[in-house]
């Protein structure tokens, strides 16, 4: 039985813009006494960003995980099952949910604000983190996903700004301005490594959410970086409200998973922690994927010099040792179409 509503967080912002690595800092921050849980949504199919966060129910985190599209499709359905699945797991003290990077946050938050979960949900401030440097791209600007996560926003991270130029964020509040909002801004540097960063930003979790939501004026991109429209198959991605179900592996097997919607591509593949991969062979490829139609690489991936995290945005590539993995997962998203077959006979050439 709940007793008290769980103190709930959005964490919302464009593919590859630090979500996932902010979460993992906030949860090594977190009160001792305190039971936090995490809902991820990835666009892939195969769902690796619980493995990048890398922690467990002992350190009093509890991770759920929905892969293959938006969570807040099918009229909220796919996220009040989450919800509920998670909150009666882990009795959380606080929720954090990172919805996929080209998913509709409005919706989520409109479906956390209503009525029947008024006592389940203390929906507090939701959170956007925002690359300052691509304010200036059209695609970006004039793209409705990334507008909505903005407007939506109690406090703007700007990550990222070890990178920037001082004309970066000058931009980002010229565009604010123009939006006609006024959000706190955040910045920050290096992977969110400072304490008192990490200290700002979880006081700021305790902000309420404000309670009216500013109409979303469709803007139709002229220069789109991604379509304003689903495919027929996204367009399905939730008819069945559980978690996809990933098959168990043989040894040696290699499944691939493929998914298209919002103008994005993705192939991805679960592989049988017996397949070893050479640490070199691995890295000498994927670097082939620093390309501009390459919006995100991530993976987990069981390597002969122990278990590799790798996480690649904008052609920049950080590498990460983590403790465990179950099986290598490892997923491409573009702007383009890929060629999973071929892909995967280069993937499977790193082996060692």
């Amino acid at each position: 039985m709940i007793i008290k509503p769980v103190n709930t967080n959005v964490i919302t912002g464009f593919l590859g813009v630090g979500k996932t690595s902010l979460i993992k800092q906030l949860l090594k921050h977190k009160p001792a006494n305190e039971v936090w849980a995490v809902l991820v949504n990835e666009f892939g199919e195969i769902g690796i960003d619980a493995g990048l966060i890398n922690r467990s129910p002992t350190d009093g985190v509890v991770i759920k995980e929905v892969a293959g599209g938006c969570l807040c499709c099918a009229a909220g359905i796919p996220i009040q099952v989450a919800i509920n699945q998670i909150i009666q797991r882990a009795k959380p003290d606080r929720l954090l949910i990172e919805p996929t990077g080209i998913g509709h946050p409005q919706q989520i938050i409109n479906t956390l604000s209503e009525p029947h979960y008024q006592q389940v949900i203390h929906l507090q401030a939701c959170l956007c983190l925002v690359d300052a440097r691509k304010i200036v791209d059209n695609r970006y600007r004039q793209h409705e996903i990334y507008i909505q996560q903005l407007l939506i926003a109690d406090v703007i991270v700007a990550s990222k700004s070890e990178l920037y130029q001082s004309s970066d964020i000058k931009a980002l509040t010229a565009y604010f301005y123009e939006l006609k909002i006024n959000p706190n801004i955040v910045t920050a540097a290096d992977h969110f490594s400072s304490p008192q960063l990490i200290d700002t930003l979880l006081k700021s979790l305790h902000k309420p959410h404000k309670k009216t939501i500013k109409p979303i004026k469709q803007i139709k991109p002229q220069h789109a970086l991604l379509n304003s429209g689903l495919s027929a198959k996204s367009n399905l991605w939730f008819n069945q409200v559980e978690e996809i179900a990933l098959p168990a592996l043989n040894e040696g097997e290699v499944v691939c998973k493929i998914n298209q919607g919002e103008g994005c591509f993705s192939v991805g593949w679960l592989i049988s922690p017996s397949v070893i991969f050479d640490f070199d062979l691995l890295m000498a490829w994927i670097d082939t994927f620093k390309r501009p139609e390459i919006l995100r690489l991530k993976a987990v991936m069981i390597t002969g010099e122990g278990i590799l995290g790798v996480n690649m945005v904008d052609a920049q590539l950080n590498l990460s040792e983590l403790d465990d993995a179950n099986d290598s997962r490892l997923e491409i998203i573009a702007t383009t179409s890929l060629d999973a077959q071929a892909l995967q006979l280069g993937l499977l050439a790193c082996c060692g």
